[in-house]
């Protein structure tokens, strides 16, 4: 049987593990508590209670600047992206394989920025 070999974190170089919420798997930081989430992933669990549970770490002091830091599967320069409607939250992404990476907090904060937005929305139209 083969052993994978496990991801290291983009930000701190620690390992990292694998945990399921839903069905899905989800790399976590062993030492900053970061995510690594694979194409798409963050948005399928983006309405799932389950990111209290995913996103256990403190959001560190440096969380709003954006990091210089390698893709942990394509190991290509990552870009920092905005999440649109929620000010100073950013996130980095590869652009080749689309992959996430959160700091600790982030994914909370990102995974509730939707639900206020709809919630302003459906109080303007009562």
């Amino acid at each position: 049987m083969e052993s994978e070999i496990p991801m290291n974190c983009p930000k701190c170089k620690a390992v990292m593990e694998t945990v399921k919420v839903d069905e899905i798997e989800v790399e976590r930081c062993t030492s900053c508590m970061g995510l690594w989430f694979d194409s798409n992933e963050q948005d399928l669990l983006k309405g799932s209670k389950s990111a209290a549970v995913l996103d256990v770490g403190d959001k560190p002091a440096d969380a709003s600047e954006p990091h210089k830091i390698q893709c942990p599967v394509c190991h290509t320069p990552m870009i920092s992206l905005a999440v649109r409607g929620h000010k100073g939250l950013k996130y980095e992404s590869c652009t080749v394989c689309f992959g996430s990476f959160f700091d600790a907090g982030e994914f909370r904060e990102y995974a509730g920025s939707g639900a206020g937005w709809f919630k302003k929305l459906l109080a303007a139209v009562r």
